[in-house]
């Protein structure tokens, strides 16, 4: 029988203030805690606060996704690791997949990939046979029928396996909607067109207009901010409209808004919508990709359709003149996340699979815990 799994390697590139990053840095955790000498490998880190780096065994290595210069460095990875190389190599973006398996071959280890979008699945193509993945993960069912069937990827194993969050004690959180202070409105993620803020601030005029007195709160960063400021200006909401960026504390920031919107125009599943509805917050989200597997409308949330701003008003209203009715529903849909969407069955689900793998390839005797060159972020 294999040894047990013991050092798992993550891969990843930019971290930044988006749900594939917090749902990498949220595993990284997890694995650590539970006793897996775990490292995290990316090329940098971008507006993040530092709290979401606590527990985390991070190393950034500039350069390692590059064509040329990744190669050596690459080179000079396997050298380090070689005999103390970890059992399972993890590549939590797909666009590293290729440096992933010259890893995997040189180090004669198995490989594993996440896919956290409809976009990743479509691009996944393999052009020869890669015995080195094993297994590739998808965050939802509707990522997972995006990944191309091809004659090289028959014989990879596919899962589905729901991203997990912390959902804290029901008394430790405040009800959204207090009523001595204006409303907040809020999104959050990378500022990408295919995120819809500008649909979100063209709703959040609509609710101005109609007499409510509102505050309007974007955590994020992108190239879109720009513009999406000059919007704000000429729908006179300046005046109302905070932008945050990534390295503001997300919890801080999650319990500060009232309402939580997610008007992506395409969606994965939606990271920090879980995060939102783990703290209680009533959410309105687009009805694409896996956020239709996540809310039922009027149960969990309120779901309204892609790049339609008045349906996003209209439901905004919808909860702020009936407060009972987003009360209950931020109750039920963080029930639902505790239910389906917490982090030690996520946790659970991903061990399960490093066990798999690993029982599957051939014993060796190599065995060190796993120590990487570089430049270290760690925080205990």
């Amino acid at each position: 029988m294999a040894e047990t799994v013991q050092r798992i390697l993550l891969l990843d590139g930019e971290l930044s203030f988006r749900g594939s990053s917090l749902l990498t840095l949220r595993l990284a955790r997890g694995l650590e805690r539970r006793e897996l000498d775990t490292a995290l490998i990316c090329t940098r880190v971008t507006e993040l606060d530092n709290t979401l780096l606590h527990g985390v065994r991070l190393h950034e290595i500039p350069g390692y996704n590059l064509p040329i210069w990744g190669q050596i460095v690459l080179r000079t990875l396997c050298r380090d690791i070689k005999e103390q190389r970890p059992d399972i190599i993890h590549v939590q973006d797909p666009n590293l997949l290729p440096q992933g398996i010259r890893l995997a071959r040189k180090l004669r280890r198995p490989l594993i990939v996440n896919i956290s979008d409809q976009a990743e699945a479509r691009a996944l193509v393999l052009r020869q046979a890669t015995p080195e993945l094993k297994v590739v993960i998808s965050v939802s069912e509707s990522v997972q029928q995006q990944i191309p069937e091809t004659a090289f990827m028959a014989s990879i194993e596919k899962r589905v396996i729901l991203p997990g969050v912390e959902v804290p004690h029901a008394t430790k959180i405040d009800l959204p909607l207090d009523d001595d202070r204006p409303p907040v409105i809020g999104m959050a993620g990378p500022l990408e067109i295919e995120k819809g803020a500008s649909f979100f601030l063209r709703a959040c005029h609509r609710v101005v207009e109609a007499g409510h007195e509102i505050r309007i709160v974007i955590a994020g960063s992108g190239p879109e901010e720009r513009s999406l400021r000059k919007l704000a200006a000429s729908l006179q909401l300046s005046q109302r409209l905070t932008f945050v960026d990534g390295g503001v504390a997300m919890a801080g920031y999650l319990e500060a808004i009232d309402i939580y919107c997610l008007p992506s125009l395409q969606q994965g599943l939606g990271v920090v919508m879980l995060e939102a509805m783990a703290l209680g917050r009533p959410v309105i989200a687009s009805g694409v990709g896996g956020v239709m597997s996540v809310i039922e409308d009027n149960v969990h949330g309120l779901i309204v359709p892609p790049s339609d701003s008045r349906s996003l008003s209209d439901r905004i209203l919808e909860l702020l003149q009936d407060r009972d009715k987003a009360r209950r529903i931020a109750a039920t849909g963080q029930q639902m996340v505790r239910d389906r969407f917490n982090e030690n069955r996520m946790l659970d689900e991903v061990i399960q699979v490093y066990r798999e793998v690993h029982a599957a390839r051939p014993i060796t005797q190599e065995s060190a815990p796993t120590t990487v060159r570089a430049r270290q972020t760690a925080v205990d």
